[in-house]
């Protein structure tokens, strides 16, 4: 617990100039001319400005679900979200500030968590220096709106926390929770199979820490079932893709369709379809450098960061061939070592560069630009 509250004060700084460029950014942005909304709109939201320019996109259906419940075409969204802001809202409180209450604050304890994690590996500056970058990622508005980001990788990163330290019970009941939050979270499995592996003594008991470990695929299961009973399809939520206009399609060709996306100039689009260009490239060599260039990085690390970034690469749409990759990316943590890691001079420029990004973002986000 002390080093919970420790990892905490640590993270008070970069996430309050986080938030700083991202209120700032949205006040910057009621000079500019409205834009009409888009995409599904939640009609039973009652959300008050300014709180309501950061409802936007996925926020209105996660908010929607919870009023509603799902549906074949919402059981695409996971149900943590959703039964976090339903709780809160029950104290009498618009669903769009339950949602908006509940995210915010676990933006906050992301940053702990990954102060928290990286502290087991790596030097106090090279921790502040990741904090600081996680803070200006352009895509970081999404921390502070009402999507998955903040509670997928607050789980993800406490799994970390306990993995690292042969915790198996919370790492892989973290584990659960982040499955349940998106689906990616099962990929956690991998990295703790690898923990146990690398820390298990000969004549330790294999039984407790196996059953741990599985808790991520049976919460994976238990959805299904969920679905199964619902909609009579275990993997409705898979399935349901289609309607959004996701399809199964090659990295290589995505990405190359993706640039001739961007030289057609799409103007609802096209801010995300740059970004996810940008951050792909960033993602990708981040990650190589991560893996071959020198300085410790845990394999468990690798593992899971190499999965978050593949695994979406492999989802596309005729409109968006990257879909969304730019906010997927996000989550990759250790990319934010990587950039830790970078000279003085190198890192300075990446961070006013991030954080003018992440103003735009932010601009264009809270006026119904598509950014991930």
């Amino acid at each position: 617990m002390g080093r919970f509250f420790a990892s905490l004060a640590g993270a008070w700084r970069p996430f309050s100039l986080h938030c700083a460029i991202v209120l700032l950014s949205a006040w910057l942005a009621t000079s500019l001319p409205a834009h009409s909304p888009a995409g599904f709109i939640n009609n039973y939201l009652e959300t008050p400005l300014p709180a309501s320019a950061f409802v936007k996109w996925d926020a209105h259906w996660y908010t929607y679900i919870a009023v509603q419940g799902y549906d074949e075409q919402s059981v695409v969204f996971f149900p943590v979200l959703v039964v976090l802001i339903r709780v809160v809202a029950a104290f009498g409180l618009d669903y769009g500030i339950a949602g908006l209450l509940v995210c915010n604050i676990f933006a906050l304890l992301s940053f702990a968590a990954m102060h928290a994690a990286l502290s087991l590996d790596f030097s106090p500056q090279t921790v502040s220096r990741a904090l600081l970058a996680y803070a200006v990622m352009p895509t970081a508005v999404f921390l502070n709106s009402i999507y998955t980001e903040p509670l997928f990788i607050t789980f993800s990163l406490t799994c970390v926390y306990f993995a690292r330290q042969g915790q198996w019970w919370q790492a892989g009941s973290c584990a659960a929770l982040a499955t349940l939050t998106r689906n990616l979270g099962v990929c956690l499995v991998f990295s703790l199979a690898y923990e146990y592996y690398v820390r298990r003594k000969p004549r330790d008991p294999l039984a407790w820490p196996l059953l741990a470990l599985g808790l991520a695929p049976s919460a994976l299961a238990g959805f299904m079932l969920y679905n199964a009973i619902s909609f009579g399809d275990p993997v409705a939520f898979v399935h349901s893709q289609q309607a959004w206009g996701r399809t199964f399609g090659w990295p290589g060709d995505n990405f190359v369709r993706n640039l001739g996306h961007m030289a057609a100039l799409l103007p609802n689009t096209q801010a995300g379809i740059a970004l996810d260009t940008f951050l792909v490239l960033t993602g990708f060599v981040g990650l190589c450098a991560a893996t071959f260039a020198r300085g410790p990085m845990p394999a468990s690390f690798l593992i899971i960061g190499w999965l978050w970034f593949l695994i979406p690469l492999f989802s596309t749409s005729s409109f968006l061939p990257l879909y969304s990759i730019s906010r997927f990316v996000l989550v990759v943590f250790p990319l934010y070592v990587v950039f830790a890691r970078m000279p003085k001079t190198i890192f300075a420029c990446l961070i006013i560069i991030n954080a003018l990004l992440l103003s735009l973002c932010t601009i264009l986000f809270v006026n119904w630009y598509w950014v991930g």
